[in-house]
């Protein structure tokens, strides 16, 4: 009965210093958020090669080893026809990718995934000197833009 109470009792001081350490490591612990910062310009030439450029932190630290960053470009009024732009590292946690426009508004989502964490901003970007009337306001939402990513990547 003795043995059996010292392995209760022992049983019962091990939880609870395992809960101690537990609560402890969670604040702690604290994941800082990536950043990602597009500086494309807002107004571009139409007709010409625009580098699309994010730069990705985390405490204010470059990011270079982000697993992906890809760009959704599309033009006002075609959200269903958005296409997916692969960027490249490019040094200083700068990633870039490059597309033509064409005179109209476009808008970009920065799909950033990097040590475990996903971003994605959103960019307007006018090249040339697009009709007024031709802008249609964009009221798409991020949960598009998931559901575009997803199936650009496979998962």
């Amino acid at each position: 009965m003795k043995k059996l109470f010292m392995i209760v009792l022992l049983s019962a001081l091990l939880a609870a210093c395992g809960t101690d350490d537990a609560n402890s490591s969670d604040t702690d612990f604290v994941v800082e958020e990536i950043v990602v910062e597009i500086q494309t310009p807002e107004q571009v030439e139409a007709g010409q090669k625009v580098p699309l450029l994010a730069k990705v932190t985390q405490g204010g630290e470059a990011v270079e080893d982000a697993d992906e960053v890809v760009f959704e470009v599309w033009q006002s009024g075609s959200r269903d026809d958005s296409e997916m732009l692969e960027a490249k590292h490019v040094g200083d946690g700068v990633y870039q990718a490059e597309t033509k426009l064409e005179e109209g508004l476009y808008f970009t989502y920065a799909h950033t995934t990097a040590r475990q964490l996903h971003v994605m901003p959103k960019h307007e970007i006018t090249a040339g000197n697009p009709d007024p009337a031709s802008i249609v306001p964009d009221d798409s939402d991020e949960a598009d833009s998931m559901e575009n990513m997803e199936k650009h990547s496979g998962h």
